[in-house]
């Protein structure tokens, strides 16, 4: 049965890999890294294959002028678009107001149902507090109203990762927030988003639900196949434990994204993901993990990597 691809959960492909996607689609193949060993397993990219593609991204600058393109392969494209203004722990996106614009273009494009406006992780510091981020958020609703139609948010997790490199790269320090904290000030973000047209949900953080904040599904079998009217793979994604998501193939490869944002977790460390960008070449069939530079890999190793 076509496979959903998810375009990535694991890195920024539209931001920093668009030349190599559209190399892997013209090829019609690509090969993953299995994030836990260094197996490569084949996923066809064929059209026939392929059901719907599910895009993740806080710049989607540079794909634009690939759309065409991709479409050769599905015109079944869906988006998640992070915008959050929260430069201080994002080092590397665009400015809010430059990607509002591309969201606007993208929903102009396809539709507003084709695309979704994440503001999460929400990261509340000793020095971002969550009136900060409210104003923020209402500040973003207040441009994308009548080109979102729906929210997600989470509250960012304290991985040890997370802990490590804020303490590295800023001199902010993680507030521990209660879970009633949390659900008072997701339904503040839900009556904000209310007031512009936009429906807030929460992704694997079902402690804030309520009437105004719904659950969501990044990956929605049901949304999906009826805005494309094609049938969707109906097994579950099994990932996270209050996750909703519908199954997908997922074609990133960890510790690759160069946005540097501290709270990531999928970079192990931020340099360590930069320095795997300036190494990646567009001709791999796979995205490969960052190696150390005393552990460069074989010839065959690298090779594998090639067409």
């Amino acid at each position: 049965m076509p496979q959903v691809i998810s375009i990535s959960r694991r890195t920024d492909i539209p931001a920093f890999y668009s030349d190599w996607l559209v190399n892997r689609l013209k090829a019609g193949t690509v090969f993953v890294q299995n994030p836990f060993a260094n197996k490569l397993i084949r996923v066809s990219l064929r059209p026939e294959d392929v059901s719907a593609m599910v895009f993740w991204s806080k710049n989607y600058t540079p794909l634009l002028p690939k759309l065409e393109t991709i479409e050769k392969t599905t015109r079944s494209l869906f988006f998640h678009f992070t915008i959050t203004a929260n430069r201080e722990l994002e080092f590397h996106t665009p400015d809010y107001r430059d990607a509002i614009r591309d969201y606007i273009h993208i929903a102009g494009r396809y539709s507003p149902e084709q695309i979704i406006w994440r503001f999460d992780p929400i990261t509340i510091t000793d020095k971002l507090s969550f009136e900060i981020h409210e104003e923020r958020f209402a500040c973003c609703a207040e441009l994308l109203k009548g080109h979102a139609q729906r929210c997600i948010i989470s509250f960012v997790h304290p991985y040890k990762k997370v802990l490590v490199n804020l303490q590295k790269y800023t001199d902010h320090g993680l507030i521990d927030l209660s879970e009633e904290n949390r659900r008072e000030y997701a339904r503040r973000l839900a009556a904000r988003a209310e007031a512009y047209g936009i429906k807030l949900y929460a992704c694997c953080n079902d402690y804030v639900l309520s009437p105004s904040v719904l659950k969501a599904s990044c990956i929605d079998v049901r949304y999906l196949s009826g805005i494309f009217k094609t049938m969707i793979d109906t097994r579950k994604a099994g990932t996270r434990k209050e996750c909703a998501c519908t199954k997908s193939v997922d074609i990133g490869a960890y510790d690759t994204c160069a946005h540097g944002c501290v709270y990531c977790y999928a970079n192990v460390d931020k340099d360590r993901a930069a320095a795997a960008l300036q190494r990646h070449d567009p001709s791999w069939n796979a995205l490969r993990r960052p190696v150390h530079e005393d552990d460069a890999g074989s010839a065959e190793e690298q090779g594998a990597f090639k067409y």
